[in-house]
């Protein structure tokens, strides 16, 4: 007879072949949809052309347009009900513009009217010590506002602007009708504000009444953000560190930004969104950047970047059983917005504040992430954790939701203007492909920057003009 430790020998033994290998797994649930017209695929015919479900997708994103516009101004609630907006999300709400468009979501008449109203707002925006748009505005009424929500200014963001500059680049050339308009109104702006004597990005914020600048890029966000810029033919640098350093997890290498939160001002992390915005807008590839002009961050590879960090995601999931998409995200307790990260602060899987304050307990499992990666990725995983979302995480009449607390699996209601732009974002880019094509065909500020400038103008780094303010 075989004594006890034997015994347990043989059961390991005849254990491992099952367990070698193993991982969580991807088998999912069709949750009431009908899979037959479309052989599973949750979104596309052979026509390219949504299906029902991918139309139903599509509409519900777009009811949170419908449900949180401010007619008066043209411009469109940061989160639910909530009256504020910032730069980064009048571009989502360009992006989402379009997506609906294209979709056959939003009929030719109201868009040609919510982009006339968009341009006419932008023309007359207040702007920031004059020179540059604000962080924040109040949708209601138009105005620009302290971080206190009260009439007042509270600095600007180059990260936004530079995604603004994206799509209002896309908005013109697609659209040239609106394309006199939006050159007026990038033409209002000093850019010099925006870009450091060595032509790297930077930020400012209002405090004690003069204007505090800081590095606010991180990697990912900056290469993203310096796109806007060069798509309007201004030549921005990267000023993260090369080459990059880079952490293990799960025996895989994950690039990290070497410089610290004390000497830039804001938290050091990575994240998927920048990535999954730019795979989806550029295809990762050099589409509307001059060939004289550098790339934010031309070191990188940032195509095997980003499939990488999908990749770690996805390899959590395995390891881990947790279903990981990370993104930003709103929450419904404080600190309200939160950072879903692979790294951050030099700890793994951390979801932090604005400001850098850990909260483990309010990671997401992104909806808008969920989106992004199954829009490039088309993976098992990717259709796994789709199926997921297309469950359980959107009201008809409202919008989607923000995705689903880790820790707990409660839905997160929380309903907000970027997460529904990028899923009408996604499901365009995955019938259509990158979303940016840009043609060189002139329009108002080509003509513009050629003519013989007064000497205000020479201080704005317009492009073409040569900077005389340092």
């Amino acid at each position: 007879m075989l004594n006890r430790k034997a015994a347990i020998l043989i059961l390991i033994l005849f254990l491992l072949p099952a367990m070698s290998g193993c991982g969580a797994v991807y088998e999912y649930f069709k949750c009431g949809f009908d899979f037959s017209d479309d052989d599973g695929d949750i979104v596309l015919t052979e026509c390219h052309r949504l299906s029902d479900r991918g139309q139903l997708f599509a509409e519900v994103a777009w009811t949170y347009f419908e449900k949180n516009y401010n007619p008066a101004t043209g411009l469109v609630n940061a989160a639910e009900n909530y009256p504020y907006t910032s730069i980064g999300e009048i571009a989502g709400y360009i992006s989402a513009l379009i997506s609906a468009h294209e979709l056959d979501v939003l009929d030719e008449r109201r868009f040609c009217q919510r982009v006339g109203k968009l341009v006419e707002w932008l023309n007359a925006m207040e702007l920031y010590a004059g020179e540059l748009p604000n962080l924040i505005y109040n949708s209601h009424t138009g105005r620009m506002v302290g971080f206190d929500m009260k009439p007042g200014k509270a600095g600007f963001s180059s990260m936004d602007i530079g995604r603004l500059l994206i799509w209002l680049k896309v908005l013109k050339t697609k659209y040239p009708l609106f394309a006199e308009g939006i050159d007026r109104a990038v033409l209002r702006w000093n850019f010099c504000l925006a870009i450091s004597g060595d032509d790297t990005l930077r930020s400012g914020r209002y405090v004690n009444g003069k204007t505090e600048f800081i590095y606010e890029g991180r990697l990912g966000w900056e290469s993203y953000a310096a796109r806007g810029y060069e798509m309007w033919g201004i030549d921005i640098k990267s000023s993260v560190p090369s080459p990059l350093r880079y952490i293990e997890i799960y025996g895989r290498k994950v690039p990290y930004d070497p410089r610290d939160s004390i000497s830039t001002g804001v938290p050091v992390y990575l994240t998927s969104t920048p990535f999954l915005l730019e795979g989806m807008e550029f295809g990762y590839s050099d589409t509307g950047i001059p060939e004289e002009h550098h790339t934010g961050d031309d070191a990188l590879d940032r195509s095997g970047l980003a499939r990488g960090i999908y990749e770690i995601q996805e390899e959590r999931y395995r390891r881990e059983g947790i279903m990981t998409a990370r993104s930003e995200n709103g929450v419904d307790k404080p600190p309200y917005a939160v950072i879903g990260t692979i790294t951050a602060e030099g700890k793994l899987w951390p979801t932090i504040s604005r400001g850098g304050e850990m909260h483990y307990d309010l990671a997401i499992f992104s909806t808008r992430a969920i989106f992004g990666m199954w829009s490039i990725w088309d993976t098992d995983y990717t259709r796994f954790i789709m199926a997921a979302a297309a469950c359980c995480f959107f009201e008809e009449g409202r919008g989607w939701f923000e995705g689903r607390y880790e820790h707990n699996w409660r839905i997160n209601k929380v309903m907000v203007l970027e997460t529904n732009a990028i899923v009408l974002e996604s499901l365009l880019h995955r019938l259509d492909g990158p979303l940016v094509r840009v043609t060189k065909e002139p329009s108002y500020i080509d003509f513009y920057i050629r003519k013989e400038q007064p000497m205000s103008d020479y201080p704005r780094c317009l492009p073409g003009l040569k900077r005389e303010d340092l």
